[in-house]
């Protein structure tokens, strides 16, 4: 069915202004009729479209959105290795990509063999990026091929393999000479990778403050208990790591095990936004609305500043520094605002104290 000729132009506007930038190639097929007649989309939005058409191996919409002025061209061709797309590397290259590293990357990254010669013979020669997005990728034929061809940080390969959960890649890093363990272990536990943490700690790894608050910051339970287990006690870093990327049951767990840091607790969130907890930080004690309040400032939130003076926060100065050293411009406003009602109030109990 397409939906283009049964909704007025208004409408399909309101649904392509609300629609994620990364999905609005899915739309292009669903009303070809209202891009092909409206150029006057955001360079961004072209470029995105551009780049997804590539991966996806789709020339007719390239050529479509060149027109209409996408020109990102190195991009196009990072996607099209990525997606395996011969043929689009070559058009990319021919309307001007050059980045023959960053599309050794991409080919890398997609298990693409073939254009991964390709680019280097097109002069490609960081291989350790090739490395890395041949274990991002998860592709061990291609790591093998990184290596021969000169890539050798292996334990920024150990890393990388640890985040993304590849133990195979990991056993191949330690067999070429990684020896990070500690690091593994970190990035290990940020992901979310039990077995991998295991085999970090069997290999050597003995830094589980570290692991714990990478596993905080991943909002891992499981890894943060594992953490405690082999000997983390540092829970009020665990508790200001959890508010700032807003999760919540970690938040409860550190608390549980003897956290008392509410005042950093309270500012993290502010900073990033996460009103659940704030709202979690003052219930357990947290008094601290003034640091709040410039945090939220610093941060543009602006339901977190409201909250922050409903609860008795008054240092409107500080909020409009931090406003505008951040450049957030809707908070300057609201500060300023704040600053005249505040001004007016002591204005008029003054007067009435005179009288």
């Amino acid at each position: 069915m397409n939906l283009q000729m049964s909704l007025p132009i208004e409408i399909i506007k309101i649904i392509i202004s609300f629609t994620n930038v990364k999905q609005q190639p899915i739309l292009y097929y669903i009303f070809p009729e209202f891009f092909e007649h409206s150029p006057s989309f955001e360079q961004k939005q072209l470029n995105e479209l551009l780049c997804w058409a590539a991966k996806n191996g789709d020339e007719k919409i390239c050529r479509f959105v060149k027109k209409l002025g996408a020109n990102d061209y190195n991009e196009m061709l990072i996607r099209a290795a990525e997606g395996g797309n011969e043929l689009l590397c070559y058009l990319a290259r021919q309307w001007g990509a050059d980045d023959y590293n960053w599309m050794l990357y991409g080919a890398a990254l997609g298990g693409h063999e073939k254009l991964c010669i390709l680019a280097k013979k097109s002069g490609a020669k960081y291989f350790n990026g090739m490395l890395y997005g041949a274990i991002e990728g998860g592709h061990k034929h291609i790591c093998r091929l990184a290596k021969e061809w000169g890539a050798n940080n292996f334990n920024r390969m150990l890393c990388k393999a640890a985040r993304r959960g590849h133990k195979k890649l990991c056993y191949l890093a330690k067999e070429w000479g990684a020896t990070d363990f500690n690091e593994m272990l970190r990035r290990a536990a940020q992901g979310g990778h039990e077995h991998l943490c295991y085999l970090a700690r069997e290999w050597g790894a003995n830094n589980f403050e570290e692991m714990l608050s990478k596993a905080a910051k991943g909002g891992h339970e499981h890894i943060c208990r594992i953490a405690k287990k082999w000997g983390a006690t540092n829970f009020d870093e665990m508790i200001s790591i959890a508010a700032l990327y807003g999760h919540e049951h970690i938040c409860q767990l550190a608390r549980k095990w003897g956290a008392a840091n509410f005042k950093v607790m309270l500012c993290n969130a502010a900073r990033e936004g996460h009103e659940h907890i704030c709202r979690l930080a003052k219930e357990w004690g947290a008094t601290e609305f003034n640091l709040m309040l410039e945090f939220a400032a610093q941060g543009g939130h602006e339901h977190i500043c409201y909250l922050a003076k409903a609860w008795g926060a008054d240092n409107f100065y500080k909020m409009l520094y931090y406003a505008k050293e951040f450049n957030h411009k809707h908070i300057c406003n609201l500060a300023e605002k704040w600053l005249n009602d505040q001004a007016m109030l002591m204005t008029g109990a003054e007067e009435e104290y005179h009288t």
